[in-house]
């Protein structure tokens, strides 16, 4: 298994070397690669999922009842996983915990790389046919397990399982034969404008909010102690349960690190209608019992750590023209770089907005129905706190680098 794995994530940033001519057949090769690599994806999914909620089971039969159980819910996991709603009994379960998520998303960029190295391709036709096969199967499987999902108490939601599925295997897969086959500076070369420096600063900027966000979590979680250890308590009597409960937590870490972020940008975010949490104000209401949520604030008044929070997305702002100045030619101008800076913040910005849409959602109709934070809010908030200074500091440094040089 470790071979295995190192042969993967051990891939060349190189371009393949063309052949002269395809050999006959090599085409329907390609595809049919594609469509093991897509089998393999979805399978080693299911396997990670079905072993823990497996050993959950063995540990506590209770859960998911006969031994049929824990395989319907492996599988729904694996639906939900991609942003699939799914209704039990009256209660409509339309959030995705985007550690699950992630966890697909890394099972299929495995797989595209061990596709990409075992077909060497050497063209953007070549790798959108492996491409094509591996999301065909990866859709086909997952069409297959909403049959399999659905049970007398528990529905899928087909039209939103299926989007979910093909944009994860697709971006995934995308980004992991891209990388693997060699073609990761081909799209560098197609693009008629600097695209290394845009992303490395959207990247960094991306990279240091995400650290902000989580930290904001600990600390959050860490002043209440009390509270996270009452809930973990009540929730969890036995070490079993507590072995769950933590799992659980960490998938839905990143939700709250998102949430987190956009508390940090101002807007905020809620929980249901009777609790909404920003920089500038806070309403409590009703919440579940879920240990994260002890990172909630105990009081009305605002934190003022949320205030000071302000000032993380400003320094982010100005690591992201420190990243692109640096990335760019010698010959770039202050204002092109500026200008650069200020396109990885808006790129930044946009890519907090769809995070922000992909971790909300609702648990039921009623007091929780909106779950999370304002995706257009979020994302012309940080617009303006990324941008700025992004150019700021983007023509401050490069305008110091050309005249050092002369």
């Amino acid at each position: 298994m470790t071979s295995v794995l190192t042969r993967w994530l051990a891939a060349p940033d190189r371009r393949a070397t063309p052949a002269a001519e395809p050999p006959a057949g090599a085409g329907a090769g390609l595809l049919l690669t594609g469509v093991v690599a897509g089998l393999g994806a979805a399978a080693a999914g299911l396997v990670i999922f079905a072993a823990v909620i497996g050993l959950a089971w063995i540990v506590e039969p209770a859960i998911g009842g006969s031994v049929l159980g824990p395989g319907r819910l492996s599988v729904q996991a694996w639906l939900v996983g991609h942003g699939a709603d799914v209704v039990a009994g009256d209660v409509l379960v339309a959030i995705t915990p985007m550690g699950l998520s992630a966890l697909l998303a890394i099972c299929c960029w495995c797989a595209a790389c061990w596709a990409g190295r075992r077909t060497q391709v050497h063209d953007l036709a070549q790798l959108a046919r492996v491409l094509g096969g591996l999301v065909i199967a990866y859709t086909a499987v997952g069409l297959g397990l909403v049959l399999i999902g659905a049970t007398s108490g528990a529905e899928i939601g087909f039209g939103s399982a299926v989007p979910g599925i093909v944009a994860l295997s697709g971006v995934a897969g995308a980004c992991g034969l891209l990388r693997t086959a060699g073609h990761g500076r081909l799209l560098h070369d197609l693009v008629p404008f600097p695209s290394r420096a845009v992303l490395s600063g959207a990247g960094a900027g991306a990279l240091a909010l995400a650290a902000a966000g989580v930290g904001t979590v600990g600390i959050s979680v860490a002043v209440d102690r009390a509270g996270f250890a009452t809930l973990t308590e009540s929730l969890a009597p036995t070490w079993s349960a507590g072995l769950g409960l933590f799992v659980l937590s960490v998938l839905l870490l990143p939700n709250a690190a998102l949430y987190a972020v956009a508390v940090l940008l101002g807007p905020g975010f809620a929980v249901g209608a009777g609790t909404t949490v920003s920089a500038f104000g806070v309403t409590l209401g009703l919440v579940p019992g879920l240990p994260l949520n002890a990172a909630l604030p105990d009081g009305a008044a605002v934190p003022l750590g949320a205030l000071l929070g302000l000032v993380v997305p400003l320094l982010c702002g100005l690591a992201v023209g420190v990243v692109v100045a640096r990335r760019l030619d010698d010959e770039v101008t202050a204002l092109r770089a500026a200008g650069w800076a200020v396109a990885a913040g808006m790129l930044l910005a946009l890519g907090i907005g769809l995070a922000q849409w992909l971790a909300g959602g609702s648990l039921g109709e009623d007091g929780l129905a909106t779950i999370g934070a304002s995706p257009m809010a979020t994302a012309v908030v940080a617009a303006g706190m990324l941008a700025l200074p992004a150019g700021l500091s983007a023509a401050v440094l490069r305008r110091r680098h050309l005249s050092r040089r002369r």
